[in-house]
């Protein structure tokens, strides 16, 4: 029952809205992290995604409470997915994609840890025997519980304070892609499109913007640089970096902007900007993905 059906039923059996004297009402609210910020103040994911290719079965993630105090952690599988500008939107439960969550068991599913602990928890895949070539993924979630409320309807109805109390508990939850690869996969990116989006009062530094068109039937995940080599001579250096970006194999084109950090004395103009996408942790010569440039 919810709280106007809860207060209606009460008003008319036992009490006007005038003896309602205080009110709790509970927010519950759920916040996802992006995938390239996997931590915050009490929960911490390693790594920040699994994939289950060729013949692997078997994969583990762990889960640190980095708060000062006991903290419940409960793991589920979702479904959603990318849009164009790398935001995230839940998967209606009725619809049919290509998704893993069927595929991969896992182990525990609720914990309870003290501060600085941390927690294995244990996946395991098992493909059916039909499976058809493609790359599938859900996301697991690992979602703190909050503490139970010492406020209720029942409190609130019995009170004598006329003052009305809105309680919000968030509930903080970081999720990572689970990626099962299956059969003959491959993929290609394209960058382009690159030009710098000047400062401005919503974003205060400047950043980069780039296209990426993929093409396949597999994901790709990489490294960002940009290099700024100015037409003087000078040397070239890095002016933006950021790692961990994806463009799953549901989506042909991305948005993706990175804000700009020089050195100091560095002046953008003048210059050439190289940007280069790359396999993580590997370099130009053993990792490139895709490539672009502009001029200054």
């Amino acid at each position: 029952m919810n709280v106007a059906m809860y207060l209606s039923t009460h008003a008319r059996n036992s009490f006007s809205l005038k003896t309602v004297t205080q009110l709790v009402l509970v927010i519950t609210c759920m916040v996802i992290a992006p995938q390239q910020a996997l931590a915050n103040a009490n929960l911490m994911v390693m790594p920040t995604r699994v994939v289950f290719e060729e013949r692997t079965r078997t994969a583990q993630v762990t889960l640190v409470n980095n708060g000062t105090e006991q903290g419940e952690f409960r793991i589920s599988f979702i479904n959603q997915n990318m849009t164009d500008n790398g935001q995230f939107e839940a998967v209606k439960a009725d619809e049919k994609g290509m998704f893993a969550n069927s595929m991969v068991r896992y182990s525990p599913r609720q914990i309870t840890l003290a501060p600085g602990q941390s927690q294995v928890v244990r996946l395991m895949l098992r493909k059916p025997r039909d499976l058809e070539d493609g790359e599938y993924r859900s996301h697991l979630l690992f979602q703190s519980i909050p503490k139970a409320s010492k406020s209720s309807v029942n409190t609130a109805v019995k009170s004598e304070s006329e003052n009305i109390t809105v309680e919000i508990i968030p509930i903080v939850g970081i999720s990572i892609p689970v990626i099962v690869r299956h059969g003959k996969l491959n993929a290609e990116l394209k960058i382009g499109n690159a030009h710098i989006i000047p400062a401005s009062e919503a974003n205060p530094a400047p950043s980069i913007s780039i296209d990426m068109h993929r093409t396949g039937n597999k994901s790709v995940y990489g490294d960002f640089r940009a290099i700024f080599t100015p037409t003087d001579g000078g040397e070239p250096v890095i002016i933006a970096l950021v790692n961990g970006v994806s463009v799953y194999s549901t989506n042909v084109f991305r948005q993706f902007t990175m804000p700009i950090s020089t050195p100091e004395g560095t002046a953008l103009n003048n210059g050439n900007i190289r940007i280069i996408f790359l396999e993580s942790g590997k370099d130009e010569k053993t990792g490139l993905i895709a490539e672009t440039n502009f001029s200054l």
